[in-house]
């Protein structure tokens, strides 16, 4: 079954509307240059209102290992997004339920992909955007992961999924899941319950 992780969550009212569908996963954005910036107080209460079966993810880029160990805590995060520079040795150093994020432009570094196989929960793969990290609004050439089933590493695809373009991405690879965040949304922060229900009609069409 695809899993469907919503990002970019800001405010309450948007939280009420995504639990009443089957949500894999809300993300939290805890890079304060990002316009889908959450604090660290806010963001634990919106948690707070997810059912069980739906896991928060705090969303960090070349945040210092200490301060991703205290938001996480103090906010109740499931697992951590990086999408920063991130080494192996600090993903081995956070232990525990960690998705890293990889931006692609022409060519996927496979070698690269290799040295994050023991120490990350999952892939996440974005578009490559000089000057954003995340966020983009823009699609890759999904044709690129074919082949990354011999990792056997669960992955993500992020970069532009909307309702218009999801069949079309799934038509071409078999993710995991789909993250999504711009592609349901009426302004940076703030979803729209039409696009969302848009986009679970596609997935889940009657």
């Amino acid at each position: 079954m695809l899993q469907v992780k919503i990002c970019g969550i800001t405010r309450l009212e948007d939280v009420l509307v995504l639990i009443q569908y089957p949500v894999w996963a809300l993300g939290f954005i805890q890079v304060e240059t990002s316009p889908r910036y959450v604090k660290p107080d806010l963001a634990k209460k919106l948690i707070s209102y997810l059912p069980n079966r739906i896991l928060s993810i705090g969303v960090f880029q070349d945040h210092s290992i200490q301060t991703i160990k205290q938001i996480r805590d103090y906010c109740g995060f499931s697992m951590v997004q990086l999408h920063g520079n991130e080494e192996p040795t600090f993903c081995a150093q956070l232990g525990r339920g960690i998705i890293r994020a990889f931006r692609i432009g022409q060519t996927i570094d496979w070698i690269q992909l290799g040295y994050y196989q023991s120490v990350t929960d999952y892939f996440l793969f974005d578009t490559f955007v000089d000057g954003k990290n995340g966020g983009t609004g823009q699609p890759f050439s999904w044709k690129l992961l074919k082949g990354i089933e011999r990792f056997g590493k669960p992955f993500l695809v992020s970069g532009g999924l909307s309702p218009d373009n999801i069949s079309k991405c799934l038509g071409t690879i078999a993710p995991f899941g789909i993250d999504v965040n711009s592609g349901v949304e009426s302004s940076p922060g703030k979803k729209d319950s039409r696009k969302v229900q848009a986009l679970f009609q596609k997935l889940n069409p009657a």
